[in-house]
């Protein structure tokens, strides 16, 4: 296992690079270090926070009542109970099959520092959790992964919050997936528990049976935010932000602070930062005049009648981007958020918007990022002679460094043009003393030349690439199984074919391998 700088894989936004490595600009915008000596004071004032803890527990049982409860879950979910107890968090949508492989990391993280932080702080307890995007309406974002190269779509687009969709025609997906996955050692482990998962009647049941069987033994424990147990508690939040839209406010002084320390904004805010649940919709709460209005429905409230829906219904009220982190943290005795890059920025912006609600912003931690390498894609970059850092560049790029270091002959012509511009600067000044007008013809053609040696070049470079065809599509074809869709293959690709190969010890693997604290890319070597 070998590592590289966040910043070297030029695959990550400024604002996440500056952040990993602890820029001073980013300091206003977070509340702790990123190191384990810090969560000491997170600790402490998250204590001083009314969590209520006893619903908190009785709630999570209730919401587990489909499965047969794993002890170790069980143990987790009443430790909940116990003013000691903190939670490490991540929150992901419910993508099908659990989407791309950064969903595993991320869990897997919550894992891993879970443990770390028991070694340091042995007096406490530390609970991974899973918070549940079931919430979410994008269905495009979460119904379809990647297995071989190969895309796999759930087609049955049924509106609404994507938690709330029945699984009944997820049986063609399953085939599919059976079928690419085909003898591996482990694939039939694996499919027994992708069946019994979209079993479940709902893709928010089957979202927390399939992180149960794949994650239960390490006490990871489901949240489900869309509860109205939760809601009620989330209730004065969402009132503030009918009557007076606070975080509109809030966030976009933020955000103008982010922007003038040379930011890019990540989630814009809205007047009403709030969605209107209903069986089949989730849809957008604007004011219009005295008005409150679900778009694209016939809904309309008065200011009296919200407030009353609020109150009786807190279940349909759903906060967006913006709101739901406070919600998860208000909800739960939380010490850390783990994100991935996109994430981690739009927290950023957040911080006044806890404060205003005496929320503890929790230790924000980018999560590891993973690229898996076969033992044998290494052997084939040693005998090109590059190293797996070599791929995080752009393949032309890479192709030409290549040719540079094994090609006999030196193809750099930067001296050549020198020289032509020497003589063709000497011959302009002979020009001019003859008649001005022609010092612009002899700039003219010296462009012309300039252009000529560099076709000449280009025409060296194809010459060179055909001699080497073979080595250069052996380092195309390397580039595009580590980067697939030119995308970090943890953003594409499915961790189904690395289970289906290793078993439950391919998760062991990167629980074992993660480490926040470290703050760098990781490279893991894979037979």
């Amino acid at each position: 296992m070998t590592s590289v700088l966040f910043a070297d894989t030029h695959a990550f936004s400024r604002l996440v690079v500056d952040y990993v490595s602890q820029n001073e600009k980013l300091r206003p915008f977070y509340q702790y270090d990123c190191t384990p000596e810090a969560v000491a004071e997170v600790i402490k004032d998250k204590q001083k926070e009314p969590i209520h803890r006893i619903l908190l527990a009785d709630t999570i049982m209730q919401q587990y009542a489909h499965i047969d409860l794993l002890q170790s879950v069980r143990e987790q979910i009443q430790a909940l109970q116990q003013e000691n107890t903190c939670c490490v968090v991540t929150a992901h949508q419910l993508n099908i099959f659990t989407g791309p492989l950064y969903y595993i990391y991320k869990i897997a993280a919550t894992v891993a520092t879970c443990l770390q932080l028991k070694e340091k702080y042995p007096d406490k307890h530390f609970v991974p959790v899973y918070w549940m995007g079931s919430e979410d309406h994008d269905f495009e974002e979460i119904n379809h992964l990647h297995i071989f190269g190969k895309e796999i779509v759930w087609d049955d687009k049924q509106g609404g919050a994507t938690g709330n969709y029945s699984t009944h025609s997820m049986d063609s997906v399953l085939q599919e997936v059976q079928q690419i996955l085909g003898t591996a050692p482990h694939a039939e482990t694996l499919m027994d528990i992708f069946k019994a998962a979209y079993q479940q009647p709902t893709l928010a049941m089957a979202g927390r049976y399939l992180v149960d069987a794949l994650f239960g033994q390490y006490g990871v424990v489901v949240v489900d935010g869309n509860d109205v147990a939760f809601k009620r508690q989330y209730a004065a939040v969402m009132r503030e932000e009918l009557l007076k839209q606070t975080s509109f406010a809030l966030v976009s002084e933020q955000i103008s602070q982010l922007e003038a320390a040379g930011y890019k904004q990540q989630a814009a805010p809205r007047d009403i930062n709030l969605f209107y649940l209903s069986e089949r919709s989730r849809e957008r709460i604007v004011l219009e005049g005295n008005q409150y209005k679900v778009l694209n429905t016939d809904r309309v409230f008065s200011q009296e009648e919200i407030l009353a829906e609020l109150e009786t219904h807190p279940e349909r009220f759903s906060p967006n981007v913006i709101l739901r982190p406070l919600f998860q943290q208000m909800m739960l005795p939380s010490v850390m958020y783990i994100g991935g890059g996109g994430e981690v920025s739009y927290w950023l912006q957040l911080r006044t918007l806890f404060a205003h609600f005496g929320t503890a912003f929790p230790q924000l931690m980018v999560r590891n990022s993973f690229m898996l390498v076969k033992e044998q894609q290494l052997a084939r970059m040693e005998k090109l002679g590059l190293t797996i850092q070599d791929f995080f560049r752009d393949v032309e790029e890479l192709k030409k460094a290549y040719i540079g270091q094994n090609a006999d002959e030196d193809i750099d012509v930067s001296g050549y043009k020198q020289e032509v511009e020497a003589v063709f600067t000497r011959l302009q000044e002979l020009a001019k003393s003859v008649d001005v007008t022609l010092g612009p013809v002899a700039g003219a053609e010296m462009q012309k030349a300039l252009q000529s040696v560099e076709m000449i070049q280009k025409r060296m470079m194809k010459a060179l690439k055909q001699k080497n065809e073979t080595a250069l599509n052996q380092i195309e074809k390397l580039k595009t199984q580590l980067f697939p869709q030119q995308s970090l293959q943890e953003r594409v690709e499915n961790f189904a074919p690395y289970f289906a190969q290793s078993g439950q010890s391919f998760i062991d693997a990167i629980i074992a391998d993660t480490d926040l604290y470290q703050r760098q890319f990781i490279i893991k070597t894979i037979v």
